[in-house]
């Protein structure tokens, strides 16, 4: 029998990991904002990166990483 691999950082099999794309509700909440605030920044061009899915792209999601870069970036004051 091979011997057993575990690689760090990494949920256990089986285990609930969490979405790498969040809708505009949760993606909201993820940023203390409100969904409609979401939606006039996307009018704007301003906000976190988002992606247009569906057919008709109207489907909008918010990848977790951008949200945090968005944050990340807006950061005041002591070190980085």
């Amino acid at each position: 029998m091979p011997p057993r691999v575990t690689v760090p950082n990494t949920p256990p099999v089986g285990a609930a990991t969490p979405p790498c794309t969040l809708t505009s509700v949760p993606a909201g909440e993820y940023l203390g904002v409100a969904r409609k605030t979401l939606s006039n920044w996307r009018a704007r061009g301003e906000g976190p990166r988002y992606a247009r899915l569906g057919k008709s792209g109207s489907r909008i999601v918010y990848r977790v990483a951008d949200l945090e870069g968005f944050v990340a970036e807006r950061m005041i004051g002591g070190i980085r």
